[in-house]
């Protein structure tokens, strides 16, 4: 596939008639001189400075361009954008009475990122749509609904099974401090795969590197945008009939259950999980997640018997094993999907089900606001 990469004159271009469309807003401006790569000294530079004029009065918007809106890197454009205007004003390269206005500029600006800006009183505009500026009487303050292909792209490839993996191990006490080579141990992954996922945590400001390893810092950000970007594990469904029930079932089960490899895997899944360690009401179908072997076991065990209509067991015949990993046993011989599992299969159900996860939530999530 041949790769198409801007030239930096194809990014200046993109940038100013950007930022000039958003000023297209503002009654009487008039645009005056636009500067690329502006430079003060050998250590304070931006990208970019268009002088413009309003009701008398002159002003400049001294712009950042980030590639990556990630909140890191917007955070570091922000501080360079005080220093800049800070040496600026000292310096004497401005002239007299034109007031500076900071301005990041970047393909994309999440949620975060957009926060970080407002916080510093620096002006943004992304090329989605989003954008804040205000000074003196002026106030444009624009939220775009949803999020470009590509932001959807990058968050999902945090979400994957493997990086899901890492971060159900963070997530399960997440103020512990984890260096590389224990983190890729506890989740059974590679080293290489650990520093991309600790990465892109970075990058979002959800973690940081203390002195005995890296911390998640905002498990709740982490969580609250995995749910958004989450998909139900992958594999096929076997549905079927078991005229057991109830306290019969779940004497059966007991000790027929098993999340290790070792043996047929399977456990329960979605309500039949939840009920175990957050009761909040039990559901008509039994669900599992199970291996091949596994679901050769449970229809052995319950009596499954194929049925066109009125099933009452849904078994999930599991792509990515490492959710066994995550298996508790809430009770002796009885295994199920962890706490974190079953909230994100039932948030991302229906009304029914998102209710059962805000309750599981309030039980085992206490730092989820």
């Amino acid at each position: 596939m041949m790769k198409y990469t801007q030239t930096m004159k194809e990014q200046d271009v993109i940038t100013s008639d950007a930022v000039r469309d958003l000023l297209c807003h503002v009654p009487d401006v008039k645009v005056g001189s636009i500067v690329y790569q502006q430079n003060v000294g050998r250590e304070y530079g931006i990208d970019g400075r268009i002088d413009l004029s309003r009701d008398g009065v002159d002003y400049a918007l001294i712009i950042e361009v980030k590639a990556n809106g990630a909140p890191r890197f917007v955070r570091a454009g922000v501080y360079q954008l005080e220093s800049f205007v800070a040496h600026l004003l000292q310096s004497g390269h401005v002239d007299i009475g034109r007031r500076l206005i900071p301005m990041i500029v970047s393909p994309y600006l999440s949620l975060e990122s957009r926060a970080i800006c407002k916080a510093h009183n620096v002006a943004y505009l992304d090329l989605f749509g989003n954008a804040h500026l205000a000074f003196d009487n002026v106030y444009i303050d624009r939220a775009v609904a949803g999020k470009p292909k590509s932001e959807t792209r990058a968050l999902r490839s945090i979400f994957t099974p493997k990086a899901g993996a890492v971060l159900r191990v963070m997530l399960r006490d997440p103020s512990r401090a984890w260096r590389v080579a224990d983190l890729a141990e506890k989740a059974n992954t590679s080293l290489g795969h650990v520093s991309n996922v600790r990465k892109a945590l970075f990058e979002r400001e959800w973690i940081e590197q203390q002195d005995d390893g890296a911390v998640l810092t905002r498990p709740d950000a982490l969580l609250k945008t995995w749910r958004e970007n989450y998909r139900r594990p992958s594999g096929h469904r076997i549905t079927g009939y078991t005229h057991l029930h109830s306290e019969e079932l779940e004497k059966r089960l007991s000790g027929a259950l098993n999340p290790y490899q070792q043996r047929p895997r399977a456990i329960y899944s979605l309500h039949s999980a939840a009920q175990w360690f957050a009761p909040y009401g039990r559901d008509g179908t039994y669900n599992f997640y199970a291996d091949e072997l596994g679901v050769q076991a449970l229809i052995e065990t319950i009596r499954l018997t194929s049925v066109a209509k009125g099933a009452n067991v849904v078994i999930r015949v599991l792509r990515d094993e490492s959710l066994f990993d995550d298996a508790i046993e809430p009770a002796p011989g009885v295994f199920c999907t962890s706490p974190l599992v079953t909230y994100l299969d039932l948030w991302n159900g229906n009304d029914r089900d998102r209710e059962a996860a805000e309750y599981i939530a309030r039980e085992s999530f206490p730092w989820l606001e």
